[in-house]
């Protein structure tokens, strides 16, 4: 009877956190054909204390020279990058989340994610109709998840 009073106690408790999605889609548009590849990322201005999300669709390779495409900038209500903390925060109701956080290697600064915002990319076909014909087409979307809960993994506070 004990056993089964702590399974229930460690439910419960493991209940307590669950988190909810606050979504937002961040880039969606028509590609040129469906082997682009979508890649999206967090990235900031330090000085000013801006973070957005750099989204990437590079075509398909068609010969021996890569072409480069500059990443599309897309802002998000609520993110933005604390320089004390050196932290990108997303701010939610119950408090600031912690989207990625600065990292070191070999000298250089890069965000490392934490997990607790993802950039979910996707493509799909769908339906246009431009009033003459009815045709398919290949649709990028990324789309950013914040996980808010009731549990304390939200920004620490500065040191």
């Amino acid at each position: 009877m004990k056993s089964l009073s702590k399974l229930v106690g460690a439910l419960v408790v493991g209940f307590v956190g669950v988190a909810n999605a606050e979504q937002v889609i961040v880039y969606e548009a028509p590609l040129d054909n469906s082997n682009q590849q979508i890649s999206a990322d967090f990235a900031v201005n330090r000085k000013l204390g801006r973070a957005w999300v750099d989204v990437e669709v590079q075509p398909s390779m068609s010969g021996s020279e890569p072409l480069f495409i500059p990443p599309v900038e897309r802002q998000v209500d609520g993110l933005y990058y604390d320089s004390a903390r050196k932290q990108v925060l997303y701010r939610t109701a119950a408090g600031p989340i912690v989207c990625a956080e600065d990292a070191t290697t070999l000298g250089e600064t890069y965000l490392k994610d934490t997990g607790n915002c993802r950039l979910i990319r996707s493509t799909e076909q769908r339906s246009f109709d431009d009033g003459f014909d009815v045709r398919e087409e290949p649709v990028a979307k990324v789309v950013f998840d914040a996980q808010t809960s009731t549990a304390p993994q939200h920004a620490a506070a500065p040191r």
